[in-house]
């Protein structure tokens, strides 16, 4: 019976002693708070004035690029209309060297149409890098300005509160450095 006394009793030394221990580290902790922000940059980049002006500028150049291509096409459907008003009367080689020179054009149009699109998508990429590094130059500076410890990504984060989201602030701060 002793032993289960000297055993609780040791527990309760071990517990005051934790409490003694956080006591004393608890203030040291206080003195350095952690600041932590969260900042959604897809966000920042879809909505800051850079970010909609190159996504305006991207869509032109997809609009121009796709009414090229859509008058490629035309021309195809035009040659292969042609030849079925004009097949009857033509001779089989003949029927077969247009249809040759029609499918020729048509591997063509389609070879442009995936060179234009891995052109475009590398544009895309380059541009959106360019930006994202701007972004996280803002991010790094209002981070140290600010005294945040701590800047994370949304799309890293579960769950953030809404108090600690500063993706409007770097919105601003991003726009006005671009001025």
């Amino acid at each position: 019976m002793n032993v289960g006394f000297q055993r609780g009793r040791g527990t309760l030394l071990a517990a005051a002693a934790w409490v003694l221990f956080l006591g004393w580290v608890t203030p040291g902790w206080a003195a350095q708070a952690v600041r932590l922000g969260i900042v959604d940059v897809q966000q920042v980049l879809n909505q800051s004035q850079k970010g909609l002006a190159l996504k305006q500028k991207l869509d032109q150049e997809r609009a121009a690029r796709q009414k090229e291509l859509d008058a490629r096409q035309q021309e195809v459907m035009k040659l292969q209309s042609e030849l079925e008003k004009q097949a009857p009367v033509l001779s089989e080689q003949a029927k077969r060297e247009k249809s040759e020179a029609i499918q020729r054009k048509v591997r063509d149009v389609r070879r442009i149409a995936e060179d234009a699109n891995r052109d475009f998508e590398k544009r895309v990429r380059e541009a959106e890098m360019d930006i994202t590094r701007g972004i996280f130059a803002v991010i790094q500076e209002y981070g140290k300005d600010q005294g945040y410890t701590v800047i994370l990504e949304r799309s890293t984060v579960v769950f953030g509160a809404p108090a600690v989201d500063l993706t409007a602030e770097i919105i601003k701060r991003y726009d006005g450095k671009q001025k």
